[in-house]
């Protein structure tokens, strides 16, 4: 989906486990303190609160076996909608830079690591939301993102979080970084500072340019 916008789309990716809140929460602080708004800069998390992303919620921690990956791509496609119209493309038309916790390619990796056709989830998605400007994959091995879930989180991993699915998960989230030009594929088991700094180092260089011309 290709819209004029002003403002900014980044996404940030990777396993369960990988620190992406984590980084998604060092990433608006910093950019909140190079432009103070209340408005300026947005985080929003899939799935989300909504009717549907409470249905992909209790998927995950009752298991999956009664839902097709068919029927559980359409509740993130569903609520992806609702999320696009209420919440990103108001914040984008008005300049925000929008930072996602989670966004399509989290489809494309988990729902294509169960068989489902990756293009056609690339495609669908693109008919209703907007193309991120800077993607960042942060790549762990699924043993160490199930320790963290486990050991730090102290929760139990659910449907999404078995090792071997999520070798697949982080393959195809691998290919999607060689594959499309505004990805980047950040190592995550680098201290979280480190992280953040890399992180930064790539969206700084970005912005200027993002900020003037992504009316795409």
């Amino acid at each position: 989906m290709r819209v004029t916008r002003k403002g900014v789309l980044i996404a940030v990716e990777g396993i369960d486990g990988a620190g992406k809140s984590t980084q998604v929460d060092l990433l608006e602080r910093h950019l909140t303190s190079l432009k103070p708004s209340t408005t300026y800069v947005l985080r929003l998390k899939e799935p989300t609160d909504g009717p549907f992303g409470k249905k992909i919620r209790e998927l995950a921690e009752d298991g999956r076996s009664s839902t097709s990956v068919m029927e559980e791509f359409q509740l993130f496609l569903n609520d992806r909608i609702e999320d696009v119209k209420q919440n990103i493309m108001p914040a984008l038309k008005r300049g925000s830079i929008v930072i996602m916790d989670r966004y399509y390619f989290s489809n494309i990796a988990y729902q294509g690591a169960r068989g489902l056709n990756i293009d056609y989830i690339k495609n669908e998605n693109e008919k209703i939301a907007p193309v991120p400007d800077i993607l960042l994959i942060i790549d762990i091995p699924p043993e160490i993102g199930i320790s963290r879930i486990r050991n730090l989180r102290g929760d139990t991993p659910n449907a999404f979080e078995d090792e071997r699915y999520l070798e697949r998960v982080r393959e195809i989230f691998t290919t999607l970084a060689e594959e499309l030009p505004y990805a980047h594929l950040i190592k995550g088991e680098k201290p979280i500072t480190s992280v953040h700094e890399e992180i930064m180092e790539i969206v700084l260089a970005d912005l200027p340019n993002l900020s003037s011309s992504s009316q795409s």
